[in-house]
C-alpha cells in the first residue's frame, strides 16, 4: 500500500500538468467565499495554491465551479486531505474540517463523478485519484466514514 508521502508525490506530480483554469471559471467565487478565497485560487495552478491559508482552508467551491476548473483544483483538495490525515495520525487531531468534508462530499456525489471527474480525469490523474480512494478505505477510520459511504466511493472510483 502507498503510504502518504508517495501518494503526495503521484498526486502533486499528475497536477502538475495542469494549468490555472480561465479566471471566467471562477468569476463567482468571490462572491460565494470571499475576495480572499477567490485570490487564492485565481490564475493559480492547482499544485500552486497554498493549502495552508485560511483563504483555501475555508473555501468549499468544487462542486459550483465549471466541471473543468472543478476538476482541475479537486488535485488541491486531494492534496489538502492527504496533509491533514497525515497531521492527524502524527498528532491525534485534524484542522481540515471544512476542507476535508468538501471534498468527501464531492467523492461521494454520483453527480460529482458525472460532471466532473469522468470527463475530465483520465490517464494519470484518474490512477491518481483511484490510489487515493484506496488510501481512505485503508484509513477508514480516521476520515468518519460509514462503512457503507466508504464502499459507495469505492464503487464509483471504479466506474
Amino acid at each position: 500500500m502507498t503510504d502518504a508521502g508517495d501518494l503526495t508525490a503521484t498526486i502533486r506530480l499528475a497536477w502538475s500538468q495542469i494549468a490555472a483554469p480561465p479566471a471566467e471559471d471562477l468569476q463567482y467565487m468571490a462572491w460565494a467565499c470571499g475576495e480572499d478565497a477567490w485570490r487564492a485560487f485565481v490564475n493559480k495552478a492547482p499544485v500552486a495554491v497554498d493549502l495552508s491559508t485560511p483563504a483555501f482552508l475555508g473555501c468549499t467551491p468544487l462542486l459550483d465551479l465549471p466541471p473543468r476548473a472543478a476538476a482541475a483544483y479537486l488535485g488541491s483538495y486531494m492534496l489538502s486531505l492527504l496533509e491533514g490525515l497525515k497531521y492527524q495520525e502524527d498528532n491525534g487531531i485534524f484542522y481540515d474540517i471544512l476542507t476535508r468534508a468538501h471534498i468527501l462530499a464531492c467523492l461521494r456525489s454520483p453527480e460529482f463523478w458525472e460532471r466532473v471527474i469522468r470527463p475530465h480525469l483520465h490517464g494519470e490523474l484518474r490512477r491518481a485519484l483511484t490510489e487515493l480512494v484506496s488510501y481512505l478505505a485503508s484509513r477508514r477510520s480516521l476520515v468518519g466514514l460509514t462503512e457503507q459511504q466508504l464502499e459507495q466511493i469505492v464503487s464509483l472510483s471504479k466506474t
